[in-house]
């Protein structure tokens, strides 16, 4: 239940890591502060709130830095918490994945002012696992063609907002989901954290009978995590792409 979400994760660094290198490597190191600005802001905004959220003294918040030759930092919040605080001590893990989910919550609100049909795919796979007992089946796999292009028909009514959000979605891409070392080196023990609290849910939910009743509920909140987690990806996957091809056309 935890292992894709967190491979996703994982992918979505590696891609948007690899697009700011070749970023970098085609336009100059400021390039990725004019072209992700605003994905720099999401992603040290999401670390900001997720720090108040877990209780943290917040110390130095800069949303956006300039490089300098004495700090290349691109944005940062300084924060600090009691070592005696197991609450705020657990809040370290979610802090350093806050940046990809919040970025991905963006991108999915950002899409659907395009009118993408996000929530009709997500009710209609919800749907169809249910009624075929919570399986991947070959009808459910043969379907999932269908539901994939599905979630990509955009609605290009208005020229300039299509626009306007396509170049807030790329620089999302771009400067959000980058985590540091440090980011996955606390997200790791995230993972740790989700995995004992989905085996405790498991034990209760078994123990208590409540899996009739909660089972919808949670195929509801695994469909949604994976589909705004495979937009993103997608989007990645283009933007390295596009990233790629300029690389090549610069050598050439």
């Amino acid at each position: 239940m935890l292992i894709v979400p967190t491979l996703f994760v994982l992918l979505l660094r590696q891609l948007s890591h690899v697009a700011n290198q070749k970023l970098v490597n085609t336009f100059g190191f400021n390039s990725q502060i004019i072209v992700g600005g605003l994905g720099i802001i999401v992603h040290e905004l999401s670390h900001l709130i997720m720090a108040v959220i877990f209780g943290h003294h917040i110390n130095a918040v800069c949303l956006l830095h300039i490089p300098t030759n004495d700090d290349m930092s691109l944005g940062y919040v300084k924060h600090t918490w009691s070592p005696t605080s197991t609450y705020q001590k657990t809040g370290n893990a979610f802090i350093g994945i806050a940046p990809v989910l919040g970025c991905t919550l963006l991108i999915y609100i950002i899409m659907r002012t395009l009118n993408v049909p996000v929530a009709l795919v997500q009710d209609q796979i919800t749907a169809q696992l249910l009624n075929d007992g919570n399986a991947l089946n070959w009808s459910f796999i043969n379907h999932g063609w269908i539901y994939f292009f599905e979630l990509f028909q955009l609605n290009f009514a208005s020229f300039w907002h299509s626009i306007i959000a396509l170049i807030l979605i790329i620089s999302l891409c771009f400067g959000g989901f980058d985590l540091s070392d440090i980011d996955l080196k606390s997200g790791k023990y995230a993972f740790l954290g989700l995995v004992g609290i989905t085996f405790i849910m498991l034990l209760l939910i078994s123990f208590l009978d409540f899996h009739a009743a909660l089972l919808p509920f949670l195929v509801n909140i695994t469909v949604w995590v994976y589909l705004l987690f495979i937009i993103s990806i997608v989007i990645l996957l283009i933007i390295n792409l596009i990233m790629y091809l300029f690389s090549v056309s610069k050598r050439g």
